[in-house]
């Protein structure tokens, strides 16, 4: 069963010196201005569920191009750029930040702090090619520690002098155990061609494959059939959306998916990493992109009744004023308790989201109220 996120706190991270959420329910919809956080916000949300796994930090700064690239190596390697996971992009010995939730069966917390690294054989390769007053005293490291259910974990990784951290650093620190929140993150690129295929790959013929085609009817209602193209995942090109077809009643012939346009695109991810988030997380930064107004509210009736079904929590983002009051919609007709669905509302440089209810946000969408 997952543990439900009630409450949630960041210190430090990012664009946050401070920052919580409260009241939090089954379906979270962020809403604020550009650059208000609310990707930061998923992000803190992954990095914690992971329970502490070096490598989704690593996966959220080569999401956004956080790299630092050496010129002077001829191999087709980088290094992460951590100083922007911090509150001021600064590296010195003692910054910090820590990302904490309260949920049903009590805290949890990850804490990333930057420390002096342990002096051996390979420290000279540690330390800053910094000048002036922004030069280390010694050699730096990451420490990353995850506080919660069952016992600590924490690893330590090395900061390159440049200060980075090495995809090598990552391959070397431990994965997680198989108890880890299941979690889903779609970007508002959507998943990857190859996300996609293997995902698909692993529904055929079980009863989730009835859910992904329910999902892709509230676009399309004639699809019938989906499938993989049957063809291995390598061959899939990440910048193509080949690999899987669907067959429609109205045309005898096989239809790659990647010609009925964005909005099944969108569904078909949404539909996918939803039955795989199963008693976990989903996360979904802009959940509105390439879909029309018109298909919001069967967006959200089935993202609601599914996740009710399979026990999953969602964090999703907007600047769509169509999409919270499609939610408003579904939460006034179909959600019977008041808990299960809320509107964060974040706005820079503010410590605490302003939450709307289930009724409340029904209110506002009544009224025509603002709330983004």
């Amino acid at each position: 069963m997952v543990i439900m996120i009630r409450e949630f706190h960041i210190n430090g991270f990012r664009a946050f010196s401070q920052f919580f959420m409260r009241g939090l329910g089954r379906i979270n919809l962020l809403v604020g201005g550009n650059n208000s956080g609310k990707s930061s916000v998923l992000e803190a949300i992954q990095l914690l569920a992971s329970q502490g796994d070096p490598h989704s930090l690593w996966f959220t700064m080569s999401r956004r191009g956080e790299r630092i690239w050496d010129d002077t190596d001829s191999r087709p390697a980088y290094e992460a750029d951590v100083r922007h996971l911090f509150f001021g992009h600064e590296l010195y010995v003692g910054n910090s930040f820590r990302i904490k939730q309260f949920g049903d069966a009590g805290p949890e917390m990850v804490e990333v702090v930057m420390t002096e690294a342990g002096l051996n054989e390979d420290a000279h390769q540690t330390h800053f090619e910094f000048s002036g007053s922004e030069a280390p005293s010694s050699p730096l490291a990451l420490h990353m520690n995850w506080h919660g259910i069952g016992p600590t974990r924490d690893a330590v990784l090395p900061v390159s002098r440049k200060g980075g951290l090495s995809v090598d650093a990552f391959r070397k620190s431990f994965r997680p155990q198989s108890s880890r929140t299941p979690l889903q993150l779609i970007t508002t690129a959507s998943l990857s061609p190859m996300e996609v295929v293997s995902l698909l790959d692993d529904v055929m013929l079980t009863p989730d494959e009835d859910r992904i085609i329910e999902a892709l009817r509230t676009i399309e209602p004639t699809i019938e059939r989906i499938a993989t193209a049957g063809f291995s995942r390598r061959r899939v090109i990440d910048t193509e959306r080949g690999g899987v077809v669907v067959k429609c009643s109205n045309n005898p012939h096989r239809i790659p998916i990647g010609s009925m346009g964005d909005g099944i695109w969108r569904m078909l991810g949404l539909a996918l990493a939803l039955v795989r988030s199963e008693n976990g997380i989903l996360l979904v930064d802009e959940i509105d992109t390439g879909l029309h107004y018109s298909v919001m509210e069967d967006m959200w009736r089935l993202l609601f009744s599914t996740a009710q079904r399979l026990n999953v929590q969602v964090f999703a983002t907007t600047h769509s004023r169509d999409c919270y009051e499609s939610l408003a919609v579904i939460a006034h007709s179909d959600v019977s308790d008041s808990r299960n669905v809320t509107i964060q509302r974040i706005e820079r440089e503010k410590h605490l989201a302003v939450a709307f209810s289930e009724k409340e946000i029904v209110v506002a969408a009544q009224r025509g109220l603002e709330v983004r």
